[in-house]
């Protein structure tokens, strides 16, 4: 009765069962929604074990539920605990009164009753009258239990393609790239069981797991689901359809994928080349100055000719043709084509080259640039991806192929249909190295997992190579989980190990070790190669066929004019224009 007034007085709610009269719905009792319930057994009672056997199970002994059962006969509760289904993850402690002034509290566990695990109860405080209660350790319970006695787990691993003995691939490190996840999952896991002393019987399977028509999982999940495996060696993403059959424990392995590919040469129109260095209103402000200049030119090159009565063999011309031309000739940077005598003549000449050196540098030079600078990245997202020149590729493993079958993103379910998928399904699908390759030779896009890809493009590609180099993601990197059975009560134990191998570095060690870092490029060691084809050249060629058609033209019109035929065509019209007088005598 003070018991039970000392759980009022500070407001806790409780239930006293007697265990000989126990009623039927016990279990709507046990299955609550608190996060913490205690439970006070009377370990004396000849329905004690009765109840911890039949009328509870192995759901009620883990984190949430914790049992303090009382005794006076140690080891008669002890040999009735061994029958009881206990798991690592069990919160019982058996308070031994030995008088009421000295009480002994065990902790009691199965490291995996269903695995052959035996009964363990270590000494965890005691109280007496004059010291009070003294605690033995205060670790987390999982450091203080990880001597495990050996008992056998199942796992099973993806690897799609096995051609040697399972343990014989998982202790070959070489070739990193290939299976990366699966293998550093597994080694994860072998850091567990020596920490716990546990064994692992090891079995290999070809699918993470997917929903099948039969509306069973394969692979991976459906071990799990069937529970023939305890936990997985392979991550898992989480996904909602897992949910029911799978818990999802630390997430250590972070899934990046991209669209990889060498930046794709922008190729612009000949004419877009020649005049891109110069804005449109500089090319109209340029025109208008020439005109001015032309004008300006006219009139003292004319005043020049007035003044020297100059020879134009040997002076200057204030001719329309011959004032373009000196101009042009200027720009073009070719000198005069004449010699200037007054000073107004030469001041004007000087600060007409000036003015077209000026022009000339900054036009030149941004050509020089434009062939000199990397070309600007234009493609930033699937829609641009979708929209390139780029053939498209996908790295053959089943997140991917199942992606395309689940995602509602329109872009994505586009660049398939249209560039993936092809004549068949598996026609857009590739081998990590033949679709690196395909990246190396240009105008290919490969989706393909970092971890995978980075290897290989460090072995076989150039530094130059290297700094083409672009990605795009077509879903977010997201993190891959330690998977276990349902309701498994293993899930905090391989928490506990997980986060120990965070706080140790050991985590940190195995992600570099197995997931490969991103290519450098060396941008001092870069070789700039500057390609122009006959497309971007043909400006020049165009604008030269059009100087060689006006002037055979000009030529042809000058060759008649100034020949007999001109003269016989004039004499011609003549004589057909006179006036005919009539002939008389």
């Amino acid at each position: 009765m003070s018991f039970s007034k000392y759980l009022m007085s500070n407001y806790l709610q409780f239930l006293i069962i007697d265990v000989n009269n126990i009623p039927g719905n016990l279990h709507n009792v046990l299955d609550t929604n608190y996060n913490q319930l205690i439970v006070i057994l009377d370990g004396d009672c000849e329905n004690a074990t009765s109840l911890l056997n039949e009328k509870t199970d192995k759901k009620y002994f883990y984190e949430t539920y914790h049992w303090l059962v009382t005794t006076r006969a140690k080891y008669i509760t002890f040999s009735q605990l061994e029958k009881v289904k206990l798991n690592i993850n069990a919160d019982i402690n058996v308070a031994v009164f030995h008088s009421e002034a000295n009480v002994t509290v065990y902790d009691v566990y199965n490291p995996a009753s269903e695995h052959g695990g035996e009964l363990k109860a270590d000494m965890l405080g005691e109280y007496t009258v004059g010291s009070g209660y003294v605690r033995r350790y205060s670790e987390n319970k999982y450091w203080h239990r990880k001597n495990m006695t050996g008992v056998k787990f199942k796992s099973a691993i993806v690897i799609p393609e096995l051609k040697v003995p399972l343990q014989d691939y998982l202790k070959d490190e070489t070739n990193r790239e290939i299976n990366s996840m699966h293998r550093f999952q597994s080694v994860s896991v072998n850091y567990c069981k020596d920490m716990y002393n546990f064994s692992l019987d090891v079995r290999h399977t070809n699918s993470w797991g997917y929903m099948q028509s039969d509306g069973r999982f394969d692979g991976l999940v459906g071990l799990l689901e069937r529970r023939m495996v305890d936990f997985g060696s392979s991550p898992l993403l989480f996904k909602l359809d897992r949910m029911p059959f799978v818990d999802y424990s630390y997430g250590n392995w972070i899934l990046r994928s991209y669209f990889i590919y060498r930046r794709p040469k922008v190729e612009a129109k000949s004419y877009e080349i020649f005049l891109r260095p110069l804005e449109k209103d500089v090319w109209l402000t340029i025109v208008v100055i020439m005109g001015i200049m032309a004008v300006i030119l006219k009139l003292i090159f004319a005043n020049e000719i007035r003044i020297r009565k100059s020879n134009h063999m040997h002076g200057v011309e204030s001719s329309w043709s011959f004032l373009l031309l000196f101009t042009l000739g200027a720009f073009c940077q070719q000198g005069a084509t004449c010699v200037p005598k007054l000073f107004s003549s030469r001041i004007i000449s000087i600060f007409v080259f000036l003015f077209c050196i000026l022009v000339y540098q900054f036009y030149s030079a941004s050509i020089v640039s434009y062939l000199l600078m990397d070309p600007p990245r234009t493609i930033f997202n699937l829609k641009d991806l979708l929209e390139s020149r780029l053939l498209i590729g996908v790295e053959d493993i089943l997140i991917d192929r199942n992606y395309f079958i689940q995602t509602t993103d329109p872009y994505a379910i586009q660049l398939y249909e249209s560039k993936i998928k092809g004549e068949s399904n598996s026609s857009g699908f590739y081998p990590p190295k033949e679709g690196i390759s395909l990246v190396r030779q240009g105008d290919f896009a490969f989706h393909v997992e970092t971890s995978t890809a980075y290897p290989i493009i460090e072995r076989t590609f150039t530094n130059e190579e290297i700094c083409d180099l672009e990605e795009v993601q077509m879903y977010r990197t997201q993190p891959m989980y330690t998977n276990l059975q349902k309701n498994s009560p293993f899930r905090e134990m391989m928490n506990f190990c997980m986060f120990k191998l965070m706080e140790n570095g050991n985590m940190d060690r195995l992600r570099k070790y197995w997931d490969a870092r991103k290519p450098v490029c060396i941008q001092a060691a870069k070789k700039k190669q500057i390609h122009v084809n006959l497309r971007e050249f043909s400006c020049g060629l165009v604008a030269l066929c059009y100087g060689f058609s006006f002037s055979l033209v000009f030529l042809l019109t000058e060759f008649i004019m100034r020949s007999n035929v001109w003269r016989a065509i004039k004499h011609m019209f003549r004589r057909t224009s006179g006036y005919l007088y009539p002939y008389t005598e």
